[in-house]
């Protein structure tokens, strides 16, 4: 009894959970090649109408075939590959098992002469049957081997431009905090918010429900979690996160239990021209979001920041600076009782992502492969960087470390200077003689980007690269009264008059290389 318990508690241990997820996908993929060469070689050998209309006996004298096939399977492992192919062992591993599988189904061919209720099966079609499925077995190891080792390789690529060892996370503490749970991302189609979906989506959550209004994107990943994750209850709905009455839909439907807040205009040139498009999708759209938190009692919301919401230069900066100000204001406010509610507010902030839409690796590879020049604004700009899943295991990180109000900052080693970056991508290039063009400071852009404002500190936590930024509080019903009158000055889109009150709000915003400076010497 002892016996069959531990074997039941091994099965049930192993089997039966995710870890054996891929392989059982290997598993069966194999077993549909054979079901899929024998059929097709039985057509070929026997005609069409023979395959079509053998009926069950056909079906069960296959099915007996499969199963001697998936002995051999297990006999020599051939599943433990896990669609990898990289030592000629495992190329032994499949075509032993597919070599004696063959031998033992001709044995079970012979014997099916002496037996009732089987289909005959040629001879030469269970030897045709071994041989093409011993190929598509290898062919298909030998393909997704090659994906992976293209992605290893961008991966290492991305790695060694960053000047530190990548950082890593308790990733099954984040694991046993989403398992089971309701998780809305807003911003999903982006760089960040796709990320974390793939992320999240290995620990079952109960639902992922991906908000963002970029249709194109959004499809894909609708694609993305129909390949890849189709076990999970998923929605991809088209939204706009400044929309408060089809946003309170979504709360109200789907009740979900984390937030995780990654939509955003990020792009500073682009935003230091639009401020009040910055405000009203960056400020806005988070204190909808935030606020139907709350009111649908989230248990926490995570709130992706910059960088560059220290000491800002920049309208984009300084829209998310107010971002940090209003959740966790908001956070203070439930926490002494003056809001109800049970959620808990906290922000990461980190520095520029390697490869995220938009980012300098994508535009440099670009002019690089049509020969350049490599366009670098200053000779001496840096920034800090981190790889995307690293960016995103610290919001995972943040959402089971964080008991609410904090900011979450990593320790990013020394920061990049781009002119490196670029030398360096050159030299890994097929185009070493490409050059580099110098074009000057963007709008709103500063050489040096911070972490921590000058007036904070920071608190280390168990993790030795990731550490709490202590940042000034501010009154929840202040910043309310202070958005109400930016929201409405926003209305008017009136650029100097939109920033001029941001920067009221936020008194460390000076402006760099913009038409706002002028506010500044005011």
């Amino acid at each position: 009894m002892n016996y069959l318990k531990e074997l039941l508690n091994k099965v049930f241990g192993w089997y039966f959970t995710k870890k054996s997820l891929p392989y059982w996908a290997v598993f069966m993929a194999d077993c549909s090649l054979v079901i899929f060469s024998m059929f097709v070689s039985y057509m070929v050998v026997m005609g069409r109408q023979a395959a079509v209309y053998g009926g069950r006996y056909l079906l069960w004298t296959l099915l007996v075939y499969l199963f001697i096939y998936i002995l051999c399977f297990r006999l020599f492992r051939t599943y433990r590959g896990v669609l990898h192919l990289s030592s000629f062992k495992e190329l032994r591993q499949v075509t032993l098992a597919m070599m004696l599988g063959t031998l033992l189904a001709a044995g079970f061919r012979f014997a099916c002469n002496y037996l009732d209720g089987f289909t005959i099966i040629p001879y030469r079609c269970i030897l045709v049957t071994g041989i093409v499925a011993c190929v598509l077995m290898l062919l298909v190891r030998i393909i997704m081997s090659n994906i992976n080792e293209v992605i290893r390789k961008q991966r290492k690529e991305m790695e060694d431009l960053l000047p530190r060892e990548v950082i890593e996370v308790n990733m099954p503490a984040i694991g046993n905090m989403l398992t089971g749970e309701r998780i809305l991302i807003t911003g999903a189609a982006g760089s960040i918010g796709s990320e974390l979906v793939r992320q999240i989506a290995p620990y079952h959550p109960d639902e992922l429900i991906m908000v963002d209004q970029a249709e194109t994107p959004m499809h894909d990943l609708r694609l993305e979690m129909a390949t890849n994750w189709a076990f999970i209850k998923s929605h991809t709905l088209v939204a706009n996160i400044c929309n408060p009455r089809r946003m309170e839909q979504i709360f109200q439907l789907y009740k979900p239990a984390y937030v995780f807040h990654a939509a955003a205009y990020k792009h500073v040139p682009m935003m230091e021209d639009n401020p009040s498009e910055s405000v009203e999708n960056n400020v806005l759209g988070t204190r909808v979001v935030a606020d139907l938190a709350v009111k649908y009692r989230v248990k926490k919301f995570v709130m992706i920041s910059t960088d560059k919401a220290v000491n800002p230069t920049n309208v984009m900066g300084c829209s998310k600076r107010i971002c940090e100000i209003y959740v966790q204001s908001l956070n203070k406010a439930i926490h002494e009782g003056k809001v109800e509610g049970i959620t808990q507010f906290v922000t990461t902030r980190f520095g520029n992502v390697l490869g995220s839409n938009g980012s300098v690796i994508p535009l440099f590879k670009k002019q690089i492969k049509a020969g350049g020049p490599v366009t670098v604004t200053h000779p001496d700009i840096t920034r800090f960087f981190m790889l995307i899943p690293e960016a995103c295991k610290l919001v995972l990180e943040a959402g089971t470390r964080g008991k609410g109000g904090e900011i979450f900052v990593f320790d990013m080693g020394e920061p990049v200077r781009i002119a490196d970056l670029a030398k360096a991508m050159i030299a890994r290039s097929n185009h070493p003689h490409v050059q580099i063009k110098y074009v000057g400071l963007r709008d709103g852009e500063k050489l040096f980007e911070e972490v921590l404002d000058d007036a904070e500190t920071t608190i280390p936590t168990s993790h030795p690269k990731i550490k709490v930024a202590k940042v000034r509080e501010y009154d929840y019903a202040k910043v309310c009264e202070d958005l109400e009158q930016l929201l409405d000055v926003c209305s008017s889109y009136d650029d100097m008059a939109i920033v001029s009150v941001m920067k009221d709000l936020v008194p460390e915003f000076i402006s760099k290389h913009s038409k706002y400076e002028k506010l500044d010497r005011n």
